[in-house]
């Protein structure tokens, strides 16, 4: 699966990873990618459906989409545009190899949040970087 860049699934995996997890090894940014393409691929109405936009942008699913926080993006994208960049240059791609998640379907860094209420229904996968990788029960 191969992704467009025009297309808007595209632009909002592009900030959702960049905001995310930009640093992050870039397995764990792949690792982050996977997490919303296999949430789009269950097509939950709680994580935003069937589409890389539509589960990037629900509420309250990815922090950086909220409200209070959404602007962080693009002034984050202009103190950092090689990070930006860095990731628009294998992002395209992102979807035709192997999972490095493992078919996560959430992921979280504990250093900063702890441990949400969440994770109590779901396994644990994987640590890669900073991030933890889950998936649910």
């Amino acid at each position: 699966m191969a992704l467009s860049k025009p297309s808007k699934d595209y632009q909002i995996l592009l900030k959702t990873i960049f905001a995310e997890c930009r640093g992050e090894p870039l397995i764990g940014q792949k690792a982050v990618a996977w997490v919303i393409k296999n949430r789009a691929d269950l097509n939950r109405g709680y994580w935003g459906g069937n589409t890389i936009a539509g589960v990037c942008l629900h509420p309250g699913q990815f922090e950086c989409w909220n409200a209070d926080r959404r602007h962080l993006i693009e002034d984050g994208i202009r103190r950092e545009r090689g990070a930006y960049d860095a990731i628009d240059a294998w992002l395209p791609t992102v979807f035709q190899g192997s999972d490095p998640s493992g078919g996560a379907d959430h992921y979280n860094n504990p250093d900063k949040e702890g441990y949400p209420p969440w994770t109590k229904n779901c396994n644990f996968l994987q640590k890669i970087g900073n991030h933890q990788f889950y998936k649910s029960k």
